[in-house]
């Protein structure tokens, strides 16, 4: 059990909000996976979201635009085209991330009228696989434009009652999903990294195996809020989403 309902403390008054962010092939979808598990056992309705998929505003026309973006003509036409993936970030020409900037915006606006929906709120924790911290490590550098721009982002960005950076070796999560160039990948991390100067609250959680960091993760959860939300053992009745439940817009 992760922990027992304290007496003396009274419960949540919103859902418990957590987060999952980092480079793709850092693990989040294994320790979510993990997280969504160990919560059920423990009577709570989990709602689970995927920030892409569910949140970010005109996501097919977002991601028609990136692949169209990839110098595709540098490639050998003798050797099989790579995947694309749907959110083409690792394109950074000047056009794109200043479209990115302004989309981002409407990301945020969408992500609080979700959060304020009464299907959420119905729930005892949402969880959101990946969140706006990494649309923002898409564009943050250490430029005086962008540091600002991430401030007046983050200012309108309800925060999350625990939000994760899962790190990792760009070398390794490259070998787990080759999605994007390693060398992106190497500077997606640094800017994951470096949102804590502007995010003080980010909790990078080390790379590790998966034991370990979910260890990690589970030690965070045990001195959060959550606690008062957590049924006595044996007393639940409530239903966990096992899977990630698309919105309707």
């Amino acid at each position: 059990m992760i922990s027992e309902k304290a007496d003396t403390q009274s419960p949540p008054t919103r859902p418990f909000l957590i987060t999952f962010s980092g480079i793709d092939g850092a693990g989040k979808s294994t320790q979510i996976e993990r997280l969504t598990s160990r919560l059920h056992e423990q009577g709570l309705r989990v709602f689970r979201l995927s920030f892409w998929d569910d949140v970010a505003v005109w996501s097919n026309m977002r991601a028609g635009v990136g692949g169209r973006s990839v110098d595709f003509h540098l490639t050998d036409p003798a050797t099989p085209q790579p995947f694309v993936p749907r959110n083409n970030k690792s394109v950074r020409k000047w056009y794109l991330s200043a479209a990115r900037s302004a989309l981002y915006m409407l990301d945020v606006a969408r992500l609080r009228r979700i959060l304020a929906s009464q299907r959420i709120k119905s729930c005892d924790v949402v969880i959101l696989d990946r969140y706006i911290y990494d649309q923002l490590a898409n564009v943050y550098s250490e430029s005086w434009a962008a540091r600002t721009y991430g401030r007046i982002l983050l200012m309108q960005t309800p925060a999350p009652d625990l939000a994760f950076v899962l790190d990792a070796s760009p070398t390794a999560a490259f070998a787990r999903k080759p999605e994007y160039p390693l060398e992106f990948m190497h500077r997606n991390r640094q800017n994951f990294l470096r949102l804590q100067e502007i995010v003080p609250h980010l909790i990078i959680i080390p790379d590790a195996e998966t034991e370990a960091v979910s260890s990690d993760i589970f030690s965070h959860i045990r001195r959060s809020r959550l606690v008062a939300g957590i049924p006595p053992e044996g007393k639940t009745d409530a239903t966990a989403y096992s899977a990630v439940v698309p919105l309707q817009s």
